[in-house]
């Protein structure tokens, strides 16, 4: 014999300030929450996913071809520190993580661009 049983959820919608909706859903039926206790909520769990996001699409932590386990543990240390440099530059100037990475790597080019510090010499 089955049984079906019931479970009391609440649902929120929460409006992001660019007008995208997530909606917001929990189980805990004891507590009064509200759409800013579910939002802020939100956001935490956001910036969990933030990290390993961050690390994958900007520091290249898995395309390490590395063989042994102290290199990988070494190239991913090095990638968690450089996702920590663009965090604090991110703080520092207001910017999105990829506004931040595509403004170094435009000074880097600029600067290189103009003194470059290899030269190719063509055979003569």
């Amino acid at each position: 014999m089955i049984t079906k049983q019931h479970y009391k959820v609440q649902l929120f919608e929460v409006v992001a300030t660019d007008g995208d909706i997530d909606w917001v859903i929990t189980n805990c039926p004891g507590e009064t929450l509200t759409t800013q206790a579910a939002q802020e909520v939100n956001d935490v769990c956001w910036q969990i996913e933030d990290l390993p996001r961050g690390l994958k699409q900007l520091t290249g932590t898995e395309k390490c071809q590395c063989r042994k386990g102290r290199s990988h543990r070494n190239h991913i240390a090095c990638c968690y520190h450089a996702w920590l440099s663009l965090k604090l530059k991110v703080k520092a100037h207001g910017k999105t993580l990829y506004q931040t990475k595509d403004d170094l790597l435009s000074d880097y080019l600029r600067a290189e661009l103009a003194t470059p510090r290899s030269h190719a010499f063509l055979p003569a």
